[in-house]
């Protein structure tokens, strides 16, 4: 009779076997596009693939269950877009500001639902633009380089402008610039971006999420108490200029923004059909907190400080304000590494495609590829952060370039074209009226954000 050990390695041997057969529904890198996409329309509905109901990649490692992928969700999406509610509400009124947050807290759980199906629809899919290939051929890659690659090249900026700002403000006694601080987080970046697992990254995005979260009280509650002699009217709707209106529309995008990163995500975790949920209850927990947070920052600020900068920034400086930057920092410095995994991911998928396999990232050559693609993010973070630090501009801009087409175009265009037989008419109806609506949106915030960002940058140095 076998032993136990004989019947485990027999059972691995087998796994291991189905898994070296290409499904009807795999998607090579290499592939060509025509192939990609007539082998996509081809394919039935496809299960994860599993063992003993954990998923296993190349290298052996065991997917994420979707409540630890909901931890990584938060570490990533959860907190700059915070810091600009009050400025967001004050930009918009009552009337305009608590409808759109809770129209983009629906709009993440839908696209979660749709990135969960069209995920596990291609089970060998590792990338977005290998979804755009299944559905459209090479109309479909260029799609997803025009907009999610292009968003993901500019995310980490987003996270060393925030991780600089908060730093300085910890250590406002000391004024430290903005040169020294970015140098200081380039610094302590470096180390944290040469993980490479999803699954080691998204155990310290727990981390991440309690320091924002701590920040988030800490400046709710000085907002609350914040001495102020005579409050400042709020309004019911603001009248002001369509640039500033729609920037503060795309800041509130931004804040249930990241979707470009989902796949990676998603191809991390045990059952890709699970993602819905991990979705679903981090749009739940961000939507009651950025309510909270928002109505409290602009019934006591009204509209009469600085836009431009993050709440914590305009507070006070005190041992509670250190506290909070201190939180926002955490929270900042890991989601930069989430972030930056994703970018050198995207650049080696692109660049060097033969190392889309997390064995062959493993081997001192690819550990190396690894830490040159991390300094390279890195580097161009850190320059553009000092020559654009408006952050809540350059958040609406990433919004506008990346976050409402690859938040709802793309998922719907995708959707129809590889799953339109399966979904019910009211469905394919609203995918309809989806995309136009968030193309049209996204190039009015280009726009808006691109004009507002030239206009702060030529006031600024002085022309």
């Amino acid at each position: 009779m076998a032993t136990q050990q004989e019947t485990d390695d027999l059972a691995r041997l087998l796994l291991s076997a189905s898994d070296a057969e290409p499904t009807n529904a795999e998607i090579r890198p290499d592939a060509d596009d025509t192939d990609a996409a007539s082998t996509a329309h081809s394919t039935a509905p496809s299960e994860d693939v599993e063992s003993g109901g954990h998923k296993h990649d190349s290298a052996g490692h065991i997917g994420t269950h979707w409540i630890l992928t909901t931890f990584v969700l938060l570490g990533d999406m959860f907190g700059l877009g915070t810091l600009t509610l009050p400025a967001d509400f004050a930009r918009l009124g009552w009337a305009v500001a608590l409808p759109v947050i809770v129209i983009c807290a629906l709009g993440m759980v839908y696209s979660g639902i749709l990135f969960g199906r069209l995920a596990t629809h291609l089970p060998a899919s590792h990338a977005f633009d290998q979804l755009g290939a299944a559905a459209f051929g090479a109309s479909g890659k260029r799609m997803v380089y025009a907009t999610v690659y292009l968003t993901i090249l500019f995310e980490p900026v987003i996270f060393h402008l925030t991780c600089m700002e908060s730093l300085q403000q910890m250590l406002y006694s000391a004024k430290v610039s903005q040169i020294a601080a970015g140098a200081i987080v380039a610094v302590l970046i470096f180390p944290l971006g040469l993980v490479q697992g999803i699954e080691e990254v998204s155990l310290v995005a727990i981390l991440g999420t309690i320091g924002m979260l701590l920040a988030v009280i800490t400046a709710t509650y000085k907002l609350w108490f914040l001495h102020v002699i005579d409050l400042v009217p709020t309004e019911v709707v603001h009248r002001g200029h369509f640039n500033t209106t729609l920037v503060a529309i795309m800041d509130l995008v931004f804040t249930y923004g990241g979707q470009v990163n989902w796949m990676r995500y998603i191809t991390g975790m045990r059952h890709r059909s699970q993602f819905k949920y991990a979705a679903g209850a981090t749009s739940a927990f961000m939507t009651v907190l950025y309510i909270i947070m928002g109505s409290v920052g602009y019934y006591r600020l009204g509209s009469v400080f600085d836009f431009s900068r993050p709440v914590t920034s305009i507070l006070p400086h005190d041992a509670w304000n250190v506290l909070m930057n201190a939180g926002v920092f955490v929270h900042c410095i890991f989601a930069y590494q989430i972030n930056l995994n994703v970018w050198a991911d995207m650049v080696l998928h692109i660049l060097v495609p033969h190392m889309n396999d997390p064995a062959s990232r493993r081997t001192t050559i690819g550990r190396l590829t690894w830490a040159a693609a991390i300094s390279i993010g890195i580097a161009f973070s850190f320059v553009t952060s000092i020559f654009f630090p408006y952050f809540s501009i350059v958040m609406a801009l990433i919004a506008s370039i990346g976050d409402l087409a690859a938040a709802y175009a793309l998922p719907a265009m995708f959707s129809l074209r590889l799953l339109g037989d399966r979904m019910p008419t009211w469905e394919k109806l609203l995918c309809y009226i989806i995309i136009p609506v968030s193309l049209v949106l996204s190039g009015m915030g280009v726009y808006s954000s691109l004009a507002s960002l030239i206009h702060d940058f030529w006031q600024r140095h002085g022309h």
